[in-house]
């Protein structure tokens, strides 16, 4: 009897805490569906004005981790003449899968709908800036 006393509470604890702190299977489910679709990323790469660099990146990639504030100051720097399209793979697997990620972080660039460079290896800020200067 001593026993339901200490424990019972303790294992009714443990059990809300765990619902609340855990989301349900269907709810992760549910998010590997979210994110861009194939086509409509093929449609935003088909900028006519501006050429589009697309870097596909995860959470867990060390390099990708590195390369965060570079992309935010090329996002606010580059504005004018390029479209920069950052994508979480884990957030936009069907375009992962469609692409065939399987190395991180990647690089495209597009000019008029079509691939013209891609990358799978860390560059650093003026690398990137060289590349982009070549599809201007």
């Amino acid at each position: 009897m001593r026993f339901f006393k200490i424990f019972l509470p303790l294992i009714l604890l443990s059990s809300l805490i765990y619902a609340f702190t855990h989301k349900s299977e269907s709810a992760l489910l549910k998010k590997q569906d979210d994110g861009m679709s194939v086509e409509e990323f093929l449609k935003r790469t088909e900028n006519k004005e501006k050429i589009v660099f697309a870097y596909f990146k995860a959470e867990w990639c060390a390099p990708c981790v590195k390369l965060k504030p570079v992309m935010e100051q090329l996002q606010a720097e580059e504005k004018e003449k390029v479209e920069i399209l950052i994508i979480d793979i884990d957030e936009n697997k069907k375009l992962a899968q469609h692409f065939e990620i399987n190395t991180l972080p990647l690089f495209y660039i597009y000019k008029n709908g079509k691939k013209v460079w891609e990358n799978n290896t860390a560059l650093c800020k003026a690398d990137i800036q060289k590349k982009l200067a070549m599809y201007k």
